[in-house]
């Protein structure tokens, strides 16, 4: 049985084998934590698109995020459900600066996301949400999301609060979490909408911020697409609900800094990583150059050397990485616990910074086997 020689090189000094895992483990850290963060800023972002009860959506050409606000016709909407093969059409409104919410214990009015519909339309496959739509058709009803950041009090169902000046009670909760553009969240009907934010002059139901498209059973999805879009005129565009997740997630990685300080973020972690891994090898190679020339002398070639350093570098990527993708979770949750993001390690993370920090320690053993190549044992001795 052959002689794990890497392995014993690495763990014949509990102590420094200690620190090499702690100086890994920390670079796996910093890259898994911005990986997750930047994954919870798409997630976050995303996650009231997943929960739309549609195919299709519908939304101004004018508009490049749902962060920002731009409105088309709600004639376009009824066009839309009068086209073959589609089942209903559902227009949503959004409010994001005029709905402040008073917190009533501090007095102080916060902004939060109001997002208001036709509680006869089943709107989201959020079942909290489907259980109240009959409460909502009375006037001045609201339901919280329960994953508002704190900012906003203590919010329970059947209390009063101040909305935009008005009051409104709450009749249930629902849980849809907070992004990175909004703290929280309230879902009203369309006529409590409309008492909440009037447009002096027009209905302010007659603005719509997305439309929702239900399709019948077997229709083709592409198909009725650009059904629609021949259909509707050039004012607004018809996504799949894929197509509209993508390019909210395209926004936010590619307009905005955000997506860039986060791969800024790991692109440190890998150099950090990679500077700490080699001075690990680098020493070890160091403490045992006799033992390499006494190898090298007896006719072991360099082929031999780079396979053995390679080896106690995938050895050390892989101690390393469990304790710190464990801490990383650990993080996650507190964060997660704390700003209500959906902040996570998930299995695509995990795996992404396991192969960048086994990439990271082989580079890292490339630079530091030269030491031994270069090695002439006769200088030596």
């Amino acid at each position: 049985m052959p002689t794990p020689l890497a392995w014993l090189n690495l763990t014949h000094d509990r102590r420094r084998l200690a620190l090499a895992l702690a100086g890994v483990g920390f670079a796996v850290l910093l890259m898994c934590m911005e990986l997750s963060f930047r994954q919870a800023l798409f997630d976050s972002t995303v996650e009231v698109i997943r929960q739309m009860n549609a195919e299709l959506i519908i939304t101004s050409r004018a508009q490049y995020t749902i962060v920002v606000r731009e409105t088309f016709s709600r004639r376009r909407v009824a066009q839309a459900e009068a086209c073959p093969g589609v089942l209903a059409a559902y227009p949503l409104y959004l409010e994001t600066h005029r709905s402040n919410l008073k917190n009533s214990e501090t007095g102080e009015a916060v902004t939060i996301r109001v997002l208001a519909f036709n509680p006869d339309h089943p709107v989201f496959n959020m079942p909290e949400v489907e259980s109240h739509r009959s409460d909502l058709r009375l006037a001045d009803r609201v339901l919280f999301d329960r994953k508002s950041k704190p900012e906003y009090g203590h919010v329970t169902q059947g209390q009063s609060i101040e909305l935009a000046g008005r009051s409104v009670d709450v009749v249930g909760l629902f849980t849809l979490g907070t992004d990175f553009a909004n703290d929280g969240n309230l879902m009203t009907s369309d006529e409590t909408y409309r008492r909440l934010f009037p447009v002096p002059g027009n209905d302010p139901l007659s603005a719509v911020d997305v439309g929702l498209v239900r399709l019948k059973s077997g229709q083709s999805l592409l198909d009725r697409q650009r059904d629609l879009q021949e259909l509707l005129p050039d004012d607004v565009v018809v996504l799949t609900k894929q197509e509209f997740e993508q390019r909210e997630r395209w926004f936010w990685e590619t307009s905005t800094p955000i997506g860039y300080i986060f791969w800024l973020g790991t692109l440190m972690g890998f150099i950090v990583g990679s500077v700490i891994c080699h001075q690990i090898l680098y020493t070890d190679v160091a403490d045992h150059l006799p033992e390499f020339a006494t190898l090298k002398a007896m006719g072991y070639g360099n082929r031999y050397f780079v396979w053995l350093i390679m080896q106690e570098a995938v050895l050390l990527s892989l101690l390393g990485f469990v304790p710190g993708v464990a801490c990383s979770q650990l993080i996650c949750y507190l964060v997660a616990m704390l700003t209500n993001l959906k902040v996570g390690v998930h299995l695509a993370t995990a795996l992404t910074v396991l192969g960048m920090s086994i990439v990271m320690c082989i580079v890292s053993g490339c630079m530091t086997v030269r030491k031994v190549m270069e090695l002439d044992p006769a200088e030596l001795f």
